[in-house]
């Protein structure tokens, strides 16, 4: 059964703009935004441009995340994590134990200068 479903659009030039201010205030950004792990590999982008899209693709599935599993959970930013899964994107989510059960199912796309993300939640019943 669904839970929720959840869609985020993002202008790539609004995440591009933040680097672009400067490594303090992207690290800032960053560590707000990604999780540990996510952090770890963010550092590990060589350029402003990879920087950018590593953001873009995690604050939209996240935004998405969060609009599908309201009002069951209110995540937060370091809630989720995203990874790649034969090249799929995947979402980890620290769900409260009363909703460990759920599924989430995650896409992203870009075009040009938009990213979109859908996230899907839904409940295994065993």
């Amino acid at each position: 059964m669904i839970v929720g479903v959840g869609v985020d659009i993002l202008s790539l030039a609004r995440i591009r703009a933040i680097v672009k201010r400067g490594p303090t205030y992207t690290q800032r950004f960053a560590r707000r935004v990604l999780s540990p792990t996510e952090y770890t590999a963010f550092n590990s982008a060589e350029t402003a441009q990879e920087q950018a899209g590593y953001l873009a693709a995690r604050w939209c599935l996240k935004e998405a995340a969060y609009k599908a599993a309201f009002p069951r959970q209110t995540l937060r930013w370091h809630d989720i994590t995203l990874s790649t899964q034969r090249g799929k994107p995947r979402l980890d989510v620290c769900w409260q134990p009363a909703l460990a059960h759920l599924a989430v199912h995650a896409s992203l796309s870009h075009d040009a200068d938009l990213v979109i993300g859908y996230v899907v939640i839904e409940e295994c019943i065993k």
